[in-house]
């Protein structure tokens, strides 16, 4: 099995795409911040995982108001929430749910599954964030080329709400009976104190869901 760049953490989320087309990611800024997020009643835990409970004991989720959202055409209602310890802060469609998570110090990540046949997933990554870009991305890289990934398209500039971020359109072979290939939208994230890879992985056309993609890419706060 695939191991995930610059973790010990195997790709879990590898999915078929049956089309793929690489986002335009220019995402505008989400306003929200201040203050450490808060944990959510225990009436509404049942938005926070729904489905996805891995652990009725313990929330992978604190619940982040500033960083709610409603409704809109394009774009489900949207809940905001800390993940990664709260370390980072996104809006996310109400009707994800948190497929796998481990934050097991340096190999914390969160994948959520998301019901338009996507999986959105947020990986911390080892790298030191105050490496140059030239740097992070030439290891990254290799990562994927050490894999036997085959890089599409890269080094696309992005941002989130307060990071800058690179976008790439990676293929890789996944180890199955029988073996198949699978797309992903993989995002280099970087702050000042950490560098994450944010990865989409579809199993249908991409444009279904590239709303909601970029909102919760342009809503993403990390310290």
């Amino acid at each position: 099995m695939m191991k995930l760049p610059g973790t010990s953490m195997p790709m879990r989320c590898a999915a078929r795409l049956l089309c793929a087309v690489p986002v335009a990611l220019t995402v505008a800024a989400a306003t929200g911040c201040g203050g450490a997020p808060t944990a959510p009643k225990q009436d509404e835990v049942f938005y926070l995982h729904g489905a996805g409970i891995i652990d009725r004991n313990f929330s992978y989720e604190t619940y982040f108001p500033p960083l709610d959202r409603a409704l809109t055409e394009r774009t489900p209602r949207m809940v905001g929430v800390g993940v990664l310890d709260g370390d980072v802060r996104l809006s996310r469609p109400i009707d994800w749910y948190v497929r796998s998570a481990d934050y097991s110090p340096q190999s914390r990540f969160i994948s959520y599954q998301s019901p338009r046949q996507f999986l959105f997933s947020i990986f911390e990554r080892i790298d030191d964030p105050q490496d140059p870009w030239p740097d992070l991305l030439r290891r990254y890289e290799k990562d994927l080329t050490t894999q036997g990934a085959q890089i599409i398209s890269g080094r696309t500039p992005i941002s989130t709400a307060n990071a800058q971020g690179r976008s790439y359109f990676v293929r890789t072979k996944v180890a199955a009976k029988p073996p198949y290939e699978a797309f992903a939208h993989e995002i280099l994230v970087r702050s000042h104190h950490r560098i994450l890879l944010v990865q989409v992985v579809h199993q249908q056309n991409i444009d279904a869901s590239v709303d909601e993609m970029m909102s919760a890419l342009g809503s993403m706060i990390v310290y």
